[in-house]
Formats: structure tokens, sequence, C-alpha cells
């Protein structure tokens, strides 16, 4: 399979974090360092943007009330209206050299999202969770470009550790930081670098490669079970929209030789729907 360009989409320096809004029928996605949400509105196909105050790592929609970005400061509810954000918790505060990665809800609708050092050398960074009292609790450490997360069951968690090019599954307990690793995934043999995420109905690994100019699927043992090739070769994260979450959108970022990175692609995969 081959993904295509999304009519109209802007291309953006980093474009990150797309999901799906069932609600509002339509996809939203991040520029990290332009500062921006967009939005892809279906069917009509419209793009809308919203600029920022702050710069972001991922964005988190709200069964109620705001959205939340984990941005640059830490977690902050979104007015979407505005642009403008309150800061709900701050994250390593005292580490200006630090910003929010990828990041979403787990099950019980609490954000997660990880930190990551702004340049090399990495320096370890950590998962991070905010409570439902408002306090943030470090799950994960040792971290040096954290990615992809999802969760298969309430009490499981996948995630990507990039570097070290491995999918990690873990005991996720409801409360208390990430349990015993179950499970790790190689994928060193795959060109690039793994990056964001997203699982099907069926419970497999959709994966985005950094410098790999592909999505990849995966069956939870491991086994590469399908490709989708991306006409440009960052491919950053992606996530089932649609009606029926029939379409696997993928967010690229900017590479001076390709004029259409950055730009936001889609492509219908035969027989596969992703997850509520």
């Amino acid at each position: 399979m081959r993904a295509e360009p999304v009519a109209e989409t802007p291309c953006l320096a980093l474009g990150e974090g797309p999901i799906w809004d069932a609600t509002a029928r339509s996809l939203h996605w991040i520029g990290i360092p332009d500062r921006r949400v967009l939005t892809l509105h279906r069917p009509s196909g419209r793009v809308t943007s919203l600029e920022l105050e702050v710069t972001p790592g991922t964005l988190m929609l709200a069964a109620e009330g705001r959205p939340v970005l984990a941005t640059e400061r830490g977690f902050e509810a979104l007015d979407t209206a505005t642009g403008r954000t309150e800061l709900l918790a701050a994250v390593e505060a005292d580490r200006p050299e630090r910003r929010m990665n990828d990041g979403k809800r787990d099950p019980y609708g609490r954000p997660v999202a990880g930190t990551m050092q702004r340049s090399e050398p990495r320096l370890p960074g950590s998962l991070y969770r905010l409570e439902s009292d408002g306090s943030v609790l470090p799950i994960l450490d040792g971290l040096a470009i954290p990615n992809g997360l999802a969760w298969p069951e309430p009490d499981r968690l996948w995630h990507i550790d990039t570097p070290t090019r491995r999918i990690e599954l873990y005991e996720y307990p409801e409360h208390g930081p990430v349990g015993r690793r179950i499970r790790s995934l190689d994928v060193s043999h795959l060109p690039g670098m793994p990056d964001g995420m997203t699982l099907d109905g069926a419970g497999n690994l959709w994966v985005a490669f950094w410098d790999g100019g592909a999505v990849h699927c995966l069956s939870p043992e491991g086994r590469l079970l399908d490709t989708v090739e991306v006409p440009v070769p960052r491919s950053t994260s992606c996530a089932f929209g649609g009606p029926e979450l029939e379409t696997l959108y993928i967010t690229t970022a900017r590479s001076e030789e390709h004029p259409l990175s950055g730009a936001l692609f889609a492509v219908a995969v035969p027989g596969v729907r992703g997850r509520a």
C-alpha cells in the first residue's frame, strides 16, 4: 500500500500526534516547532489552524471539558477558541532544556506523556501521568526519546523509546508506576527508527518509522504483517480515522529534498478498522 497526501494540508516542520475526534468528525494533529494545532474536517476536507502560545508535544482530547496539551511547561488545558492555555501541572520546571513529547490519555482518562532533551546529548527523560487530584506522577524513567503509546488492555501498555529500536509491553496498574516488562519487540531489522504508533481493532501495532518512509503493521508477537509506503522519509505518527475508522492518517516531518514532507498523508487499509 502507498499513502497519498491529503489535499490542502500544509507542510509542517514537524507534524505529530494525529488523533481522531469522533464527536466532531475531524482529525487533529500538531506542529511542534510550528506551535499549531491543525484540524481536518470530514467530509468537506477543509483544514483549520490554531496558533498556540507554547510549544506542544501532543494533544489529548477530553471526554468532557477542554483538551489537554503536553507542552514545554507541562500539562496544559487548551482553549480551542483562542489557542490560549492554562497550566494544569508543571513538569520538570527546573529543566528548561527539556520538553514534553508524545502522549495519550490512558484507559482511565488520565493524560500520559514523556519528557526529552531538546538536543544532544539525550539525557534520560521520564514518562509522566497527570493524576485525578492534579498531581504529576513519574511512571517510567530512563527514556531517551519517549514516543508511541498504546493500551491493548487497560492493564497493559505498549511504549516506544525511539533510540532503542524496540517496542516494549509493560504491566500497567491502575495506580502507581508502570510495572514489569512483559514483552520486547526488536524492530532494528526495519529501516529507520520507530516513532509514534496506534493499534487496530485486532490489536496489531501500526508504527511510523522516522527516516524509514513507512508505517509497518506488526502483530503483538512482532511479526511483520503489512507495510504502508510513505513518499517522504520522516513518518512521525499515525492514527485511524473516518466514520468507520477505516482510514490510516500519517503525520510527517520536513526534509529539504522532499517537497511534500511535513504534509498529512492517508490510506484506506482494506479489511482493517481502528479501535474506538
